[in-house]
């Protein structure tokens, strides 16, 4: 049985430009030379990368050489935030990390998806919002169109596919309530 063409149908070209093309060769091509390499303690040299290419961050913010950020433009990152080693940060869509925020190793903060009822599979874009306070434990995956709560924690290896509200703990696959945390617990302002 030979697979025709009728069979596996002509995709269309996808959604993006070709300015975010070449914007996203250009920083992999950055982060591979001049980022990925940078001395672990380098942070205000990798926030000044981040910036050139339109992210927006905070002058304590902390990225760490290993992590991936798809589209700088699209990340804001506040005070005191930090995104761990080897994080995958697919900034598709906006992904807007808050004070004080813990982004553990190797969590994949993922801000689009894809149209599974379309035949063509369309990329959709979504945003992803870590509240002030909150905790991300290593290997978790925070999916598109979620915000996960001030103070909130996600446990380690966890799908957050829906948003988490204030001060809860949530941990498993998909992630669900564990606990809420002490209500005397309080985030220090910067």
């Amino acid at each position: 049985m030979s697979l025709s063409s009728s069979f596996y149908p002509q995709r269309p070209q996808a959604q993006f430009d070709r300015c975010n093309r070449l914007k996203r060769a250009l920083w992999s091509l950055v982060w591979l030379c001049l980022f990925r390499p940078s001395p672990r303690i380098a942070f205000a040299w990798r926030r000044g990368l981040l910036r050139l290419f339109g992210a927006r961050l905070a002058a304590t913010a902390q990225v760490y050489p290993s992590t991936r950020v798809w589209a700088p433009w699209n990340l804001a990152m506040h005070a005191h935030a930090v995104l761990g080693e080897s994080v995958d940060c697919q900034s598709v869509g906006l992904v807007e990390i808050g004070a004080d925020v813990a982004v553990s190793q190797y969590v994949h903060l993922c801000a689009a998806s894809h149209a599974i009822d379309s035949p063509d599979h369309a990329t959709t874009i979504g945003t992803i919002r870590l509240e002030p306070g909150c905790w991300v434990f290593a290997g978790a995956f925070i999916g598109p169109n979620v915000t996960v709560g001030r103070g909130a924690v996600v446990g380690a290896r966890s799908v957050v596919v829906k948003s988490v509200p204030a001060l809860q703990v949530v941990a498993g696959n998909p992630a669900k309530f564990i606990r809420q945390r002490a209500a005397e617990w309080a985030l220090p302002i910067h």
